[in-house]
């Protein structure tokens, strides 16, 4: 599975490491939909409908829902001197996620958040390898299920 270019979105990355089953969503918006919102079509475009609709699929395929983990990567901001037009969108995107997590107990294990270079996530299953590309820094691989939970905020 694969997340392209990511600038203030974000990638939510959700697995369960006993069975292996995981998935990714590309998160666009903090959220909650507002009321003129009615499209169907993106069951990722906010936060907490990202994290429920993934939860279900993952729960469907066998994840037990009282083991799963959650990594996040990026809500970069791209553009310094578009700071007052984007009113901190990777950030509050970043920040919803965290507290839906949090109100659904799913620990995290990884943070790549921040920062201003887009990055390009990879998620292979069954391993549960994670892997983040940026053009500066290269891929490299993002530790998950260490009890540390090794976070990188840039």
């Amino acid at each position: 599975m694969a997340v392209y270019g990511l600038g203030s979105c974000v990638a939510l990355v959700l697995f369960e490491p006993v069975s292996g089953v995981g998935g990714l969503a590309h998160v666009l918006l903090p959220g909650p939909r507002p009321p003129h919102d009615t499209t169907a079509d993106l069951p990722a475009k906010y936060g907490c409908e990202a994290l429920d609709a993934l939860k279900e699929s993952m729960e469907a395929l066998g994840a037990d829902p009282s083991r799963l983990r959650a990594a996040l990567v990026g809500g970069a901001r791209l553009f310094a001197a578009a700071q007052e037009v984007d009113n901190a969108i990777g950030a509050r995107n970043v920040e919803a996620l965290k507290t839906c997590l949090k109100s659904e107990n799913i620990p995290l294990d990884a943070l790549e958040t921040g920062g201003n270079e887009g990055r390009t996530v990879f998620f292979r299953l069954p391993g549960l390898k994670l892997e983040v590309k940026t053009l500066r820094g290269g891929r490299r691989a993002v530790p998950l299920g260490d009890p540390r939970r090794r976070r990188r905020n840039s």
